[in-house]
């Protein structure tokens, strides 16, 4: 298990905690079949989402989310899962695809519950109203590319947003966030292009360690669990992210004073901690999102600088090159891409 995994199993349980035991159930069973722990943490999520919003709806009288009794989801109208929906859509303002997303966790936890929870031979839960349900992910690679078409960055604002993070950030009235920019200026610098020069994702980043980067070679050595099956993949690096990386490794101690011990290839030092540590998922996402909208383009993410590369990686590749670049697991997967650099032309 990599130390990304390691970090969300203790979020994950520490959510679980907060919500209905059969929730750490249904959580306990995934982790037997090798689900990862990243994929459940998000459904975790998505099940604090529902269950804080359907408690004082149809239970009031219950005082928390984890007080809840498996018989009381027997209360659960097929109105009620409408009603969540539209919640979802109006006051959460998602998109239609992250709504799936969430309605799929839900229908997996109460398949679980109605299949494998019985009281004298019956289902405890008498029928599960999200199985009444229908919600598909858009397959269309079009439509995809589509929804993609205006959260990309094209060439020129690629190298004008890299060149932003390194020279163009000032902070003239707070010394103390200048002082931070320019500490973590070289291994900001150094992520953000590995996003939009390699086809990495975050939790790639996280879980790098020093002996995972290969500087004479070019590539770097990732592990991704998907469907179950955990499998490495050597990602090349380009030139300039591999300048960058240099770049990093030259101050990597002096800035972030890492214990000997310590294997992560990216760190973090919080305010008045001595010793660097592991950089988190969510110091990265922070990170982007501050200069993304000091930059002038607030909708782009870590994600959106993945699909960034995708983009123009699919322009001057094959489909197979693409796959294998972005350790995908499947062609389908960056068909999208294609789709959107012919929308480009």
């Amino acid at each position: 298990m990599k130390v990304q995994e390691y970090r969300d199993l203790e979020k994950l349980f520490d959510i679980a905690n907060m919500l209905p035991q059969v929730v750490t159930n249904f959580i306990q069973q995934k982790l037997n079949e090798n689900v990862s722990p990243s994929s459940l943490l998000e459904y975790s999520r998505d099940f604090r989402i529902f269950f804080s919003w359907i408690r004082p709806k149809i239970w009031p009288y219950v005082a928390s989310e984890s007080e809840l009794k498996l018989e009381l989801f027997n209360d659960i109208k097929r109105e009620h899962v409408q009603q969540f929906i539209d919640y979802l859509y109006v006051k959460r303002n998602l998109q239609y695809i992250s709504m799936v997303r969430k309605f799929n966790a839900l229908r997996s936890l109460f398949s679980f519950i109605h299949l494998e929870f019985e009281n004298k031979g019956f289902p405890i839960l008498r029928r599960n109203v999200f199985a009444t349900f229908t919600m598909e992910r858009p397959q269309d690679p079009l439509q995809v590319a589509r929804s993609l078409q205006n959260k990309v960055l094209r060439l020129d604002e690629i190298n004008q947003f890299v060149h932003f993070v390194q020279e163009g950030i000032t902070e003239q009235n707070n010394l103390q966030a200048q002082w931070f920019y320019i500490q973590n200026r070289s291994r900001d610098v150094s992520i953000i292009t590995l996003l939009l020069e390699s086809g990495l994702i975050v939790s790639d980043l996280v879980n790098m360690d020093m002996n995972d980067v290969n500087m004479i070679d070019g590539h770097i050595l990732i592990t991704r669990q998907k469907a179950k099956v955990r499998m490495s993949h050597k990602v090349m690096i380009g030139e300039n992210a591999k300048q960058y990386l240099i770049d990093y490794m030259n101050v990597r101690i002096r800035s972030y004073n890492p214990n000997k011990e310590e294997e992560a290839f990216f760190l973090a030092r919080p305010n008045g901690e001595v010793h660097g540590k592991r950089i988190s998922k969510r110091t990265i996402q922070v990170m982007v999102k501050k200069y993304a909208s000091k930059f002038g383009a607030s909708e782009v993410t870590t994600r959106q600088l993945t699909h960034s590369f995708g983009l123009q990686y699919a322009e001057r590749n094959t489909v197979r090159n693409t796959k294998h670049q972005m350790a995908q697991r499947s062609i389908e997967s960056v068909e999208k891409y294609l789709i959107l650099s012919s929308i480009f032309k």
